[in-house]
């Protein structure tokens, strides 16, 4: 049976954090994080809850393991609020449609006023630079359940490279999507929706990929739900 200590460790690996980033995270000094992870006690009130933000998941799950760890509560920042000296702020479009038809990214994200916090580790083990990192709002259901509509999407523009698998964004016809993709021969493309009995899969030849106008925005790299009552 895993433990709060077996939690943390699980999530430190996903998230690839490390201890000095839950020192930093929690405000907590470095033999009390140690104690954390090695399960010689357990973190309580405020030092929890400043520890499941660090680990983006809830106090339930780390305590008692109900519930799914990837929940994670996504707010907008205004540029009046004042960042910790590990994060940075990234653009956060509620509508990131924009990005299809031709239209410039990067001017788009200079004039987005919207922000959400990051922290600057999970970037840098991400090897995502700040240029790259930004986040929208997930529109419908052809992800479901993995990502559901109205669900907070991050991406890294700078990964356009299709990796069998992985989730993208992406543009055909002008529309924007996220879907899993997949390399065929001859340069074409496979599209698989993971809610695939209302949206079967599609094959794009190469020919095809030019004539739908198919474009790679970025890999969607973590995705924030927020469950409502």
């Amino acid at each position: 049976m895993q433990t709060t200590s077996d939690r943390i460790a699980q999530r430190m690996k996903e998230l690839g954090l490390q201890h000095k980033d839950l020192v930093v995270a929690t405000g907590a000094s470095k033999g009390t994080v140690t104690n954390w992870i090695n399960g010689v006690n357990t973190p309580t009130n405020e030092r929890l809850i400043k520890l499941a933000q660090a680990l983006k998941t809830t106090s339930s799950w780390l305590l008692t393991g109900n519930s799914s760890p990837e929940f994670a509560q996504v707010e907008p920042w205004d540029s009046y609020t004042p960042l910790d000296d590990d994060e940075i702020e990234i653009p956060f479009f509620k509508d990131f449609s924009f990005a299809c038809g031709g239209g410039s990214i990067s001017e788009a994200i200079a004039n987005e006023t919207r922000k959400l916090r990051m922290s600057k580790a999970t970037l840098r083990n991400l090897s995502i630079t700040k240029e790259n990192a930004v986040a929208a709002t997930a529109m419908g259901d052809s992800m479901s359940p993995t990502i559901k509509d109205g669900d907070t999407i991050h991406l890294d523009l700078g990964r356009k490279n299709i990796k069998d698998g992985k989730i993208f964004a992406i543009c055909i016809g002008g529309l924007f999507y996220c879907k899993r993709l997949y390399n065929l021969p001859l340069g074409g493309v496979r599209i698989v929706s993971d809610n695939a009995t209302e949206f079967p899969e599609l094959h794009l030849s190469e020919q095809d990929r030019i004539d739908q106008q198919f474009e790679i925005i970025g890999w969607v790299w973590q995705i924030s739900s927020l469950e409502n009552w």
